[in-house]
């Protein structure tokens, strides 16, 4: 009788371990969603997140070579970020052998019209809407250089800095090259600089 019982005993305890304590299906893995707490790798290391910008850059790219090709002064006024920078690149060893001001080169919104057929001439509608990958580049976000961290300096924390820069041959048979600096600014992709090898205003 005793032995009849402890048997008993033993197979409610075991069914009891093979099939109550058992979970139901997803229910662990619900648990450990519960309990788990969604971790903040840039809180927790302390370092800045590089956005990954890249698509809304290209988005935006897309839209600038259309409003070039169309001559859509409207659509250009209001991708260019103001002050815009005019003035040639310059580089920190040029800072140190030079007296020219980069403010210089600053444009505002209400000088635009003045030197919007400078910016925008035929050889900058006839390039950038045929330009390709090889015209384009990242800026290194570790960069030291004086152009483009005073260009940084209006963007959004952690996002990059892009550049076309062409090089062609005019029509008189000389070389020259214009760029332009591309920024995310309050979300939103803008032109920060406009460059060619010769000042802009002045």
């Amino acid at each position: 009788m005793v032995i009849k019982k402890y048997i008993l005993l033993w197979s409610t305890l075991t069914l009891h371990v093979l099939t109550g304590c058992k979970p139901a299906p997803g229910q662990r893995n619900e648990l450990k969603q519960s309990v788990t707490p969604k971790v903040n790798v840039a809180a927790q290391s302390q370092q800045p997140v590089i956005d990954n910008d890249e698509p809304l850059f290209r988005q935006f790219l897309a839209q600038f070579k259309f409003a070039v090709k169309q001559k859509d002064k409207a659509a250009l006024s209001n991708m260019l970020y103001y002050p815009l920078q005019t003035s040639p690149q310059w580089s920190n060893t040029d800072l140190q052998s030079s007296t020219s001001n980069y403010q210089d080169g600053l444009l505002s919104k209400k000088e635009l019209p003045l030197y919007m057929a400078d910016i925008f001439s035929g050889d900058v509608t006839r390039l950038v809407p045929a330009s390709t990958e090889d015209d384009l580049s990242v800026i290194d976000a570790h960069s030291n250089e004086d152009y483009y961290l005073r260009l940084r300096q209006v963007t959004d924390k952690g996002t990059s800095l892009y550049e076309l820069q062409k090089q062609y041959v005019q029509d008189n048979g000389k070389e020259t090259s214009f760029g332009f600096v591309f920024g995310k600014v309050k979300g939103t992709y803008k032109i920060l600089s406009y460059y060619t090898p010769w000042p802009l205003k002045g």
